[in-house]
């Protein structure tokens, strides 16, 4: 085959292509034939219900009464000074009784903690 026929085919084949995919298949513009009667055949638009619902109820309630909690505890530091002091008399007291035995100074001197603490409130 000669490349002027060849491409003469290829021209006329994909022009008849082209062809093809622009015309929509089975077109018939709104007619059917059937039995040799022509139908008209057209879209009904029905129009959509109104549908139409009762406002909700609305209910106002009054704003509740203010609520005035207490004013938090008040926490004071101890001092410091009550509970050194009394550790150092503590120890001493230990340790003059026991004749300078450690135990004695170590459990004179929480002793004497506990209670000097407690002296200053």
């Amino acid at each position: 085959m000669k490349t002027n026929t060849l491409r003469l085919l290829s021209l006329a084949g994909a022009s008849a292509a082209a062809l093809a995919v622009a015309s929509p298949a089975l077109a018939h513009d709104g007619y059917h034939r059937h039995w040799d009667h022509r139908v008209v055949v057209r879209p009904v638009f029905v129009p959509r219900p109104v549908v139409v619902y009762p406002a909700a109820p609305v209910y106002y309630y009054s704003a509740p009464a203010p609520v005035y909690y207490a004013p938090a505890p008040v926490y004071y530091a101890p001092n410091p000074a009550g509970t050194i002091g009394g550790a150092i008399a503590g120890a001493a007291i230990g340790g003059i009784a026991s004749h300078g035995r450690p135990g004695a100074i170590v459990a004179g001197s929480v002793i004497g903690a506990v209670v000097g603490s407690t002296l200053p409130r």
